[in-house]
């Protein structure tokens, strides 16, 4: 074996193993979660910890569903996180479409702006925001918890730039028989970008699942609560049961994960095809 090559072994087997050194350490908190939700209450603060539930017990689970009602979380979760992943990914697609195909003026400073919302946090905008959704009257509602999220600038460049490498060739054969803008995009545009809109899709559905801030201002009432909200109401005031906490955490956790698991190739696959020049 010459030196060049057991150089290039030992730099490769380096390599994996800081990455799987890193991929412990990402994957830890997920592990001490889900074995703590299954842990004998003795076993919660045991010293040296137990790494493993010896014996399990679905204890903690019964305690969780019988003191928060975690199938009407479920479901606020699901109506929130499809109704604002549909319309992120419509309204992406189709201004995404108009910026890559389209020549009007201040093409690129509108599309400046709207990537620069991205680096407005919730935050800054959370009173004005209230203030307009009181106004609509839509605190403690449906709409009141999708508002912020019928849009998505992340939807629209990652739209952008996907269109914008497609050969305009098919566009232009599509307007020469006949097809509209809309039919266009729906017929032509969306089959080969679904890939894409299955990442962005995705992507938003975690973001969307996971939101805790706004939906904690905007809603009053524990019928519309989601699972973040949920689950931040559930610990008692004056101490935390562990067990229970973790078992509703890993509850409102292995949905996302799934759904991850299930679509990973559309990730990997759509973040490949989208390029990252303007």
């Amino acid at each position: 074996m010459s030196l060049e090559t057991a150089g290039r072994i030992t730099a490769r087997s380096i390599l994996y193993i800081v990455l799987a050194a890193f991929g412990i350490l990402m994957v830890m908190p997920f592990y001490w979660m889900i074995v703590t939700s299954f842990q004998i209450p003795e076993n919660l603060i045991a010293f040296p910890p137990k790494w493993w539930p010896n014996p399990p017990t679905l204890e903690h689970f019964e305690a969780a569903i019988d003191q928060a009602p975690f199938l009407l979380y479920y479901r606020n979760s699901l109506i929130v996180a499809a109704i604002s992943v549909s319309c992120s990914v419509i309204f992406g697609l189709f201004a995404g479409y108009a910026f890559a195909v389209y020549q009007f003026p201040l093409q690129n400073f509108l599309f400046i702006l709207i990537l620069s919302t991205l680096m407005v946090p919730i935050q800054v905008t959370s009173v004005s925001l209230y203030i307009l959704m009181a106004r609509l009257r839509w605190i403690d509602t449906f709409p009141g918890i999708l508002a912020p999220n019928f849009a998505s600038a992340f939807g629209v460049f990652f739209m952008r730039q996907t269109i914008k490498g497609m050969p305009g060739d098919l566009i232009d054969a599509a307007r020469i028989d006949g097809a509209g803008e809309i039919r266009i995009v729906a017929t032509i545009i969306a089959p080969l970008v679904k890939s894409v809109m299955a990442t962005v899709a995705l992507i938003l559905f975690i973001d969307s699942w996971n939101d805790f801030l706004w939906p904690v201002i905007v809603i009053n009432s524990e019928r519309l609560r989601t699972l973040p909200v949920g689950i931040a109401f559930f610990k008692d005031p004056y101490r935390i049961s562990f067990g229970p906490l973790m078992a509703a955490a890993s509850i409102a956790t292995v949905p996302t994960i799934l759904v991850y698991l299930l679509v990973q190739k559309f990730i990997i696959k759509g973040i490949a095809t989208t390029g990252l020049k303007f």
